[in-house]
């Protein structure tokens, strides 16, 4: 087991997490290759950037990539876990790791799941259009989710929860409220009209940077589904693939079944998402062998980690009346996804550590 390190690979902003991880790339003479945002600035006018750092032989035909900030208030960890994991770790020969830190850049500095054209980044790696246009349910659900006012009792959904589950099913349900949807550009989970800037970006970026690698290992981390601290698995490759089987003697047998475990709400019953980054991957370097997961690491329960996206969406279009101050919902938002509690980080940290090291070993051996 990997024990984690101090706290210190944890940072409070965008610019500082930034900082710790180029100067840990210049420090052991990773090759940085960053992809500037030509027109958006950070919280605090700072320069938005995704980097890729290769650590060890660029010209190894194994890669382990790290994938951060996906989701911009889920990027502290993933970031830590980077920084954390690279500090002092022997690379083996015939491997290099690449780690891709913030993939949305926009969203770690603004503190918002979302691009800033409010683009869910894990709904946008499609075509950029989504099966749901026209369905019935996604209105019903968008009204519920998404109120004008923020009170208690406008946030409680329950009752239109309730109703659609019975007369659809759960699996229609989340599909329609999760999966990805094309029809609101102010509502959660928007696939958008067309590329991001960030897709945009990786689809040069990345395929120059595995121009060499034969067998591709990753990991891209989220926060909030899950128990406090624990490791929940979405594989995106088909069930009793070669690679999906690789991914779970990686991991673990009992990581097969930890994703649909988290959504207990839902009796376990999952999205079908649209435009996954993680299955998007593979397209970058199709010369190669591919292997990896998306990893949830756990906050707290579903609807306390649903509230907090719904508050995110809330901060950046809500125009009614609010029983909470934007400040402190912004709090309690980062809270339920980055929890500054001390038995979180650690647990996190040592959990996110040991799953690298998992990738890093199965691939040596693969």
């Amino acid at each position: 087991m990997v024990t984690a390190p101090s706290e210190q690979a944890f940072s409070e902003t965008y610019a500082a997490a930034r900082q710790k991880f180029l100067a840990l790339a210049a420090e052991r003479s990773a090759i940085v290759n960053s992809a500037v945002h030509p027109t958006e600035r950070g919280a605090g006018g700072e320069e938005l950037a995704i980097d890729l750092a290769t650590f060890g032989d660029p010209d190894a035909e194994r890669t382990l990539l790290l994938v951060s900030g996906t989701h911009g208030q889920e990027a502290f960890l993933g970031s830590a876990l980077q920084i954390a994991f690279l500090r002092d770790l022997v690379i083996p020969d015939g491997v290099n790791v690449v780690a891709l830190h913030a993939l949305n850049p926009w969203g770690f500095s603004h503190l918002s799941r979302t691009d800033e054209a409010n683009i869910d980044l894990n709904r946008n790696f499609n075509e950029g259009e989504s099966n749901l246009v026209d369905d019935e349910l996604y209105p019903v659900l968008f009204r519920a989710m998404c109120p004008d006012d923020w009170t208690d009792e406008t946030i409680d959904w329950s009752a239109v929860r309730d109703k659609v589950a019975a007369d659809h099913g759960f699996k229609r349900m989340i599909t329609v409220l999760a999966g990805g949807q094309a029809i609101e550009p102010t509502g959660l989970n928007y696939v958008g009209t067309g590329p991001s800037w960030s897709r945009t970006a990786m689809a040069e970026l990345l395929p120059r940077i595995f121009a060499k690698a034969k067998k591709i290992a990753f990991i891209e981390w989220h926060t909030g589904l899950g128990k406090f601290g624990e490791l929940s698995h979405l594989c995106s490759f088909a069930p009793g693939s070669p690679a999906y089987e690789r991914v779970f003697e990686w991991m673990g047998e009992e990581a097969r079944a930890s994703f649909a475990a988290t959504f207990d709400v839902t009796g376990g019953e999952v999205p079908t998402y649209e435009g996954l980054f993680s299955a998007w991957l593979p397209s970058t370097a199709p010369q190669a062998e591919w292997a990896g997961l998306l990893i949830e690491v756990g906050t707290y329960d579903n609807i306390a980690v649903g509230d907090a996206v719904r508050m995110d969406r809330w901060l950046k279009f809500g125009r009614g009346r609010t029983s909470t101050p934007r400040e402190e919902m912004r709090r309690v938002m980062m809270d339920r996804l980055n929890p500054e509690d001390p038995a979180w980080r650690a647990k996190a940290l040592t959990n996110g550590l040991n799953a690298q090291m998992q990738a890093l070993r199965g691939l040596q051996a693969w």
